[in-house]
This record gives structure tokens, C-alpha cells and sequence, in this order.
């Protein structure tokens, strides 16, 4: 059972066109804004933000953030509540997708994966509230290690989710080739 079940057959393919659209307009959007929180103390941006985990650490963070990359974090993480409706949806159809066209092997896992990911919602509303309340309330202990410990499971389901559609995509790719 897909989470897209409720999907026609023929209606996925094009709600997969528009998810990807999405994705790439709001991943484009998210890493031209995410340039200015490029700090010596964030060199990852808004993921070292995620992965502070400490005050200490969320200190430094935000401290090299001047006012400009301060308001730049924020349209940031208000356009990631957008973004996390997308890219699991997203990955989750593609799951839903590749696995079907690739037989009963693929598919249990194609389905795991594609009901896991969605997952990854509820953990980047929590990450961004704690990374949120610190922006506007000033690091704490505790809403560092709030964001990094939803933002952790988070990072690997997208991984796992990625590993699979590489994998089957690679598979499907050579049974294809193999065809003619």
C-alpha cells in the first residue's frame, strides 16, 4: 500500500512533474538565500545552524550572522514550511514510482521507504521551531539539541530515501539497456 494510493495510476506521473518543479523552483530559491548564513563558524549555512546542538555553538552561529543573514535565516526557515511538504512528497512518489516499475522486489521496499520519508515533515516543523526560537529568544541548551535531534533522523531518512532511488533507478536503467 502506496501513500499515493489514493492517486491515479495515470494522474502520478504528472503530479511527480509538479512535485519536481517545486522542488527544484524552491531548492533554488532556499540556496540563494541560504549564501548569506556562509559564516567561518556556519560553513554549511543554515545545516550547521541545524546541527549546533549546543548554545555554545548556536551562539557562535548566530553571532558571526550579521542583521541582513539574521532576517535571511528566518525567510529561510519560513520558506523550509513550504519546502517540507515538498521534497518528502516528493521523494515518496518517485519511491512509489521507480519501485512499481521494477516488480515485487522493489516494491515492499519502494513502499517502506516511500511511507518513511514522509516522516521527515513533522521532524523539519520541529527542527525549525527550535531554530526559530532561537533566533528570536537567543540560543538555548535546549532548543539546539531539539533541532539537532529532529534534524538528525531527518538528514538520514532523505539519505535512505536517496540511496533507494539511486539504486533502483540504476537497476531500472540497466534493465532497460539490457532490453535493447
Amino acid at each position: 500500500m502506496s501513500p499515493f494510493g489514493w492517486v491515479s495510476e495515470d494522474a502520478q506521473p504528472r503530479l511527480l512533474l509538479v512535485l519536481t518543479l517545486l522542488l527544484a523552483a524552491l531548492s533554488v530559491w532556499l540556496s540563494a538565500v541560504g549564501q548569506a548564513l556562509v559564516t567561518p563558524e556556519a560553513p554549511l549555512g543554515i545545516v550547521s545552524y541545524e546541527f549546533a546542538g549546543s548554545m555554545d555553538l548556536s551562539s557562535a552561529i548566530l553571532a558571526s550572522w550579521s542583521a541582513h543573514a539574521r532576517a535571511m535565516a528566518m525567510l529561510s526557515l519560513g520558506l523550509d514550511f513550504l519546502y517540507l511538504l515538498v521534497y518528502p512528497a516528493w521523494f515518496s512518489l518517485a519511491a512509489v514510482r521507480v519501485g512499481r516499475g521494477l516488480g515485487a522486489g522493489w516494491r515492499g521496499p519502494g513502499a517502506a521507504v516511500a511511507w518513511g520519508v514522509l516522516l521527515c515533515a513533522p521532524l523539519d516543523a520541529v527542527e525549525n521551531h527550535g531554530l526559530i526560537q532561537q533566533l528570536v529568544h537567543g540560543p538555548t541548551d535546549g532548543y539546539a539539541r531539539l533541532a539537532w535531534a529532529a534534524a538528525a533522523p531527518k538528514f538520514a531518512l532523505v539519505g535512505i530515501a536517496a540511496l533507494y532511488l539511486m539504486a533502483a533507478g540504476t537497476t531500472r536503467l540497466l534493465a532497460r539497456m539490457r532490453r535493447g
